[in-house]
């Protein structure tokens, strides 16, 4: 990583994303930027850093890996030049999801966030790091999830899928964690996108290993059984016997799209 020189509002106004910006702001956060060149290959930032900054790609391809399965990092995005990254540092969870690093040969603006929520909305990053919570928090969760899930096997899907449902509506049994919710086999099929007849199976077979336990039209995890599986992040407060879980807590899943 080496520094670059400066960005001028020029070049931030041939980038979509900006195009539209008045140019006193243009100047103002054009100002405020570093810029750096990154190697190919070189790591622009590590999963679980803490997130100190805003990224814009002026040039270059830059590359989002996140774990698999196995804990090896796999490629989940590339970035092309003129999109911004590193969101996490505007919200309230600012710890990245995933590893950024060039994908090519890289040219990176930064800005600290305080300045960039000053500049755009004359605001405090405390205030907007609120609405933020308030409005996209949950969503980006999701996407987060989901967009990990795509390389698991169905089971493995299904039983991240558990661990999500259970953050939310998980209920403490006598057994484990009763899910409070009639769900159906379609329900979860289209859950997890799967066919429902893969979803019976994947069911039957964890019922027959004492993992879930059906009631009426609830299940009921069995977290001894659960403790080795191969959800991603399953949150551990959802699997303790004699503990009611936290239907809104921010542990109970991966925190938001923090690239």
């Amino acid at each position: 990583m080496k520094t670059a020189g400066r960005v001028d509002a020029k070049m931030l106004s041939r980038f979509q994303r900006f195009a539209n910006l008045p140019q006193p702001k243009l100047r103002s956060l054009a100002t405020a930027m570093t810029v750096w060149r990154f190697e190919r290959r070189e790591r622009i930032y590590a999963r679980r850093e803490v997130s100190r900054n805003l990224y814009i790609l002026l040039d270059g391809v830059a590359k989002l890996s996140g774990l698999s399965k196995t804990s090896q990092l796999v490629l989940m995005a590339l970035i092309p030049p003129g999109e911004m990254f590193g969101i996490s540092a505007v919200l309230s969870e600012t710890t990245h999801q995933f590893q950024c690093e060039a994908f090519t040969d890289c040219l990176v603006a930064k800005v600290e966030p305080q300045k960039f929520v000053e500049i755009m909305l004359g605001a405090s990053l405390s205030d907007f790091q609120i609405v933020m919570d308030m409005l996209v928090s949950r969503l980006e969760e999701l996407l987060t999830r989901y967009s990990m899930m795509l390389r698991l096997a169905v089971r493995d899907r299904l039983l991240t899928a558990f661990a999500e449902l259970s953050s939310k509506f998980g209920r403490h049994h006598e057994r484990g964690t009763l899910l409070n919710i009639p769900l159906t086999h379609q329900d979860l099929a289209e859950l997890v996108g799967a066919a429902r007849s893969v979803i019976t199976s994947q069911l039957k077979d964890l019922e027959h290993d004492g993992a879930i336990i059906r009631e009426r039209r609830r299940l009921v995890l069995v977290p001894t059984m659960l403790s080795n599986e191969g959800a991603i992040d399953p949150p551990a407060e959802v699997f303790v016997p004699g503990i009611r879980p936290n239907a809104g807590a921010a542990s109970a899943v991966p925190s938001g799209l923090t690239y």
